[in-house]
């Protein structure tokens, strides 16, 4: 089913309001086997809307709109589309009555303009919305069915998922199977040419999907067995750089792996400045193998909380494999846990040397056989250090669990 999508507001042109609503309804729409093939964002003008309607390919089955369905001056999607679809309109006073009922019993006086939300098209249905006064519309014109929602994201999602979703997916035929594997720590180039062998005569397709931490691979196709078979092949070319499945996060893998595995760990951080920890306790049940973090940013607080010794980082630095490598073997120690990560490094985007440069960071995983350190050289953002950091840390560790 290929799917267009209408969002309707100055905010969402002007840059004050993220367009959330759009990818939330493209992840669902690909969830159902259904895709959105094209899109508009169009600002609170009649104008505007209409001839973004008049542009609607004919090749859509069905258009959905967010936005413009509340009740102020600037509210006019339901009127451009009444309009456009030359759709008559009556006054719904049992709707206007039981506006009224739900005001009252917020003790609050409901404003004339509230009326434009009881209007209902003669020739269309209306879509409950069981957290707010707007109601959604259900239209149909030369075959493509419309519906259009509030453009406020709680209660769009509700009357999605409760009216629309389970409309659109009785209309589905050959439903596209989507699956998206997640990797890290291979640039999208060097995946690229690993799997570029595979590729060709395939029933299925497979995007790259770029971000800071690692590459997402969708593969999508209309025949699962086409799919399974490209999932099997990339993971026989590029298994070890996949951390999981369908959204799954890498702190989620890990955690689960550490679980069943059962150790613990312990946490020294310098230059992440606590965001390893933070990633990882974002998982429900780590205080299951999470013991405790120091944030160390003080060379004092390396030697005094984490047993780094002073000669060390006189030697090599606070910058170097020996003090990582300390570490992870002090916060270990510390805590008593199985485990001990750490990092340090330069965030910047001060700080650096021609010798030590602006992105060189250390990491160090430590168990009582061994220290296992890797060297980062990463970019000049202080920002995007920290979270490349935090991602190579616990990458680290879920290779480690993953030989165990």
């Amino acid at each position: 089913m290929k799917i267009g999508l209408i969002t309707i507001g100055n905010e969402l042109l002007s840059g004050f309001t993220t367009n959330t609503n759009a990818s939330w309804i493209g992840k669902r729409m690909s969830e159902i086997g259904a895709e959105i093939v094209w899109h508009h964002t169009v600002q609170d003008s009649h104008e505007a809307i209409v001839n973004s309607f008049n542009s609607i390919p004919t090749y859509l089955n069905a258009l959905i709109i967010t936005g413009g369905l509340g009740p102020t001056h600037d509210d006019i999607t339901a009127n451009s589309l009444f309009d456009w679809a030359d759709v008559e309109t009556e006054f719904d006073d049992d709707y206007w009555q039981d506006l009224k009922r739900r005001f009252k019993s917020r003790h609050i006086s409901i404003p004339d303009l509230n009326k434009n939300q009881a209007l209902k098209p003669i020739n269309g249905e209306l879509i409950p919305n069981p957290l707010g006064s707007a109601r959604g519309i259900q239209l149909q014109k030369n075959g493509m069915d419309i519906v259009a929602l509030p453009g406020v994201p709680v209660e769009m999602k509700a009357m999605m998922v409760e009216s629309v979703i389970p409309f659109l997916k009785i209309n589905i035929q050959n439903p596209i199977h989507i699956l998206t594997l997640r990797t890290t720590g291979i640039m999208e180039s060097a995946l690229a040419e690993k799997l570029e062998p595979i590729l060709k005569n395939i029933n299925a397709k497979l995007a790259f999907l770029p971000k800071l931490t690692g590459v997402d691979l969708r593969i999508s196709s209309k025949d699962k067995k086409s799919l399974t078979t490209l999932k099997e092949s990339i993971y026989q070319r590029v298994g070890k750089y996949i951390v999981g499945e369908n959204g799954i996060s890498l702190e989620e893998i890990v955690g689960k792996l550490i679980l069943d595995k059962q150790l613990t760990i312990s946490i020294a951080e310098s230059c992440t400045g606590g965001l390893i920890s933070d990633r990882l306790t974002n998982v429900p049940g780590s205080s299951g193998y999470l013991l405790g973090s120091v944030i160390a940013y003080q060379n004092e607080v390396k030697i005094s909380k984490l047993g780094v010794k002073k000669e060390t980082i006189e030697k090599f630095g606070a910058v170097s494999e020996q003090t990582a490598n300390e570490m992870a073997k002090g916060i270990r120690s510390s805590l008593k846990s199985n485990l001990g990560l750490s990092s340090t490094g330069i965030a910047g985007p001060g700080g650096g040397s021609e010798e030590k440069p602006v992105g060189l960071v250390y990491i160090a995983l430590a168990n009582d056989e061994e220290v296992l350190t890797k060297k980062l050289n990463l970019t000049k953002n202080r920002l995007a250090n920290k979270k490349l950091t935090s991602q190579a840390a616990i990458n680290l560790l879920r290779l480690y669990l993953l030989r165990e």
